[in-house]
């Protein structure tokens, strides 16, 4: 996934994870038309800036972006219109949406000294739920990223019992837990360093989850009841990881250093299960292919319009424009990339 912006959620939970969506489990059609293109920060223009504490992204077929930020549950940025804060701000951080429309917002309590519970927000009403508050007896305080699939379930990261900065923490005290239709959870993956963001694949059949601390993604295939099963480590380790490194040593590394850091955070798939990443401390955008190749999509040594990259969504009728939360900026940027994203659960499928 904390006072200023240096040492803040991302800076500090996440150990600066970066570039997320894209590869799964697939066998791609031909390698010229679905290996992605390079971008570059020139590609990108400014969607929105002036936010703090901006973290997660998520998009509807209507054009309108749900993003978190400080000023409320949930901010809705619909076109030509100012951004909407809904509901009582409390430590958004991640965000998904359900086949229903209702915006799943994960809360990381332990940047702000507070609880970190999964909430659901109705957009129509403003209501504002309680999913989950606590598991096992013990109150939940690091929520961090969701995902939903077309059956209901949803799925979140529990990254950490703290402390925040230790990016790279040796501790695997993380986990992936799960609400099911009915609204019962429960834990269904456990002894993870500094899990961080989540998605499923195209057909739902894996959920991948970024290890911040390792720098490398995994994935677990979903049984019939939703419960997650067979961990794999997809692809290789995405960049130099130090065991127990802190925000502050991330920091204080050289340029150079810091390019090749492999700390992950938000991840999505597109058309053609390609996985995408985040790499928050480098200020990098990579892929993995289905057969786990990395591939480099971006890099903005400067953090010009990528600073921080925390996370990121495919939106716009035809699902080709990128959004990616640069919360080093304070901002969301977008650019047009060759392959569409996959449709998540509340778009159409196809």
């Amino acid at each position: 996934m904390a006072a200023d912006r240096a040492v803040d959620r991302r800076t500090a939970m996440l150990g600066g994870a970066a570039l997320a969506l894209a590869g799964c489990t697939r066998a791609a059609p031909s390698r010229a038309s679905t290996v992605p293109a390079p971008l570059t920060p020139a590609d990108f223009s400014l969607v929105i800036d002036g936010l703090d504490h901006a973290e997660g992204v998520a998009s509807a077929p209507d054009g309108r972006l749900f993003l978190s930020n400080s000023g409320g549950a949930i901010g809705v940025l619909a076109p030509g219109q100012p951004l909407r804060q809904v509901g009582a701000p409390l430590a958004a951080n991640g965000v998904a949406v359900d086949a229903q429309g209702r915006v799943i917002v994960a809360n990381m309590g332990l940047l702000k000294q507070q609880p970190g519970p999964l909430q659901r927000i109705t957009l129509e009403t403003g209501r504002v739920e309680t999913l989950v508050s606590e598991l096992e007896g013990r109150q939940l305080v690091a929520s961090n990223g969701p995902a939903t699939a077309r059956d209901g379930s949803i799925y979140c990261t529990h990254s950490s019992w703290g402390p925040v900065a230790n990016i790279g923490t040796t501790t695997p005290a993380g986990f992936i837990y799960m609400v099911r239709p009915d609204g019962s959870a429960a834990i269904v993956a456990r002894d993870l360093r500094g899990v961080n963001g989540l998605c499923l694949d195209r057909d739902e059949r894996h959920v991948y989850a970024s290890l911040t601390a390792e720098g490398r993604i995994r994935r677990w295939r979903r049984n019939a009841d939703g419960t997650l099963a067979d961990p794999q480590d997809f692809g290789p380790q995405l960049g130099t990881v130090v065991p127990d490194q802190t925000v502050k040593a991330i920091l204080a590394l050289p340029p150079l250093e810091k390019a090749a850091l492999g700390y992950c955070d938000g991840i999505a798939f597109d058309m053609a299960d390609n996985l995408w990443i985040t790499l928050p401390f480098s200020n990098r955008l990579v892929a993995l292919t289905p057969q786990g190749r990395q591939i480099d999509i971006l890099h903005d040594p400067a953090g010009e319009k990528i600073a921080m990259p925390t996370n990121l969504c495919w939106g716009g009728p035809d699902r080709r424009t990128l959004y990616v939360v640069s919360r080093g900026k304070g901002m969301i940027v977008q650019a047009r990339t060759t392959i569409a994203g996959a449709p998540l659960a509340n778009w159409p499928t196809g």
